[in-house]
């Protein structure tokens, strides 16, 4: 006899999603308009009903929402950057660009700090994003800063972002307290981590909250953005805009801008502020380019 079910999307491979309904865990498959339209992502609220097997009817509104990876109603992202590789500061900015607008909380770890670089690095992230997110440093070898982050996780629903061989795994497997995830290693080639997750699969922390395991998350793609709007999501560039001779200071070639002088000045992050005129360019091509398709 079938059964109405209400739960959350734990895991999904190839259009088939297992969802947890706090009790038992059901092999579902979306509903007809569902499946064609690919509107189901790890994390979703949804509603369906299942006897041996479960048909998912309907999703219910989402509180956030990253695509690709494709999560859904995560309360913070952790961003985790290393000595080795070398940290792409511009994809941390785009994670941070995505948090503020969906209004999810941000913590960065920096991993791996009993290798050389890691000061280096620790100073670079503190100087560019101590205002922006919560930040910790970690070594899962060595057992540092571990349980500082686990303890300020807490219950909470998160997912972890960043390139491929910072030891995402590593402290996954650390805040569930199990090996539940391949851990990849190092090409010595290119000092680039191999990715290890194919799929998008939700744990539970050994603290009570939920870990969605990313497929590596090394990727994340920026919607397209009116470039007017790309200074909205630098909260740290704020106080010295209200210095600009022009209300609508996009801060890229106008006159007597307060966040141009205040980088001139040593106040704000030169890096920083170079990456914001690369995103800020790829804006705007991105934005003249929108219709290009159809």
């Amino acid at each position: 006899m079938k059964r109405k079910f209400v739960g959350q999307v734990v895991k999904g491979v190839g259009g088939v999603y297992t969802v947890s309904d706090g009790k038992d865990t059901i092999k579902c498959y979306p509903r007809g308009k569902l499946r064609r339209q690919g509107e189901i992502y790890i994390g979703d609220i949804v509603e369906g009903e299942c006897d041996k097997e479960g048909t998912i009817e309907s999703v219910r509104p989402r509180k956030s929402c990253l695509v690709r990876p494709y999560v859904a109603n995560i309360d913070a992202v952790i961003i985790v950057v290393a000595p080795v590789p070398k940290p792409d500061y511009t994809l941390v900015d785009k994670l941070l660009i995505g948090c503020l607008e969906q209004g999810i909380d941000a913590y960065i770890v920096i991993n791996k700090c009993e290798l050389e670089g890691a000061e280096e690095v620790e100073r670079q992230v503190r100087a560019d994003y101590d205002a922006q997110a919560e930040i910790f440093v970690t070594s899962v070898d060595e057992n540092i800063g571990i349980k500082e982050l686990c303890e300020r996780i807490g219950k909470e629903f998160v997912c972890m972002a960043g390139q491929s061989g910072v030891g995402k795994s590593s402290i996954l497997n650390a805040l569930l307290g199990e090996d539940k995830c391949a851990i990849g290693d190092i090409s010595v080639k290119s000092a680039r981590g191999r990715h290890t997750t194919r799929h998008v699969e939700i744990f539970k922390s050994a603290f009570g909250g939920q870990i969605a395991d990313t497929c590596g998350f090394s990727m994340l793609e920026m919607p397209v953005t009116d470039p007017a709007v790309l200074r909205e999501y630098y909260p740290d560039f704020e106080q010295f805009a209200k210095m600009c001779e022009y209300r609508d200071c996009r801060h890229d070639k106008e006159e007597n801008c307060g966040v141009r002088r205040a980088v001139e000045e040593g106040k704000l992050s030169s890096s920083r502020f170079e990456r914001y005129l690369k995103l800020y360019n790829d804006a705007i091509k991105r934005w003249n380019n929108r219709y290009g398709n159809h």
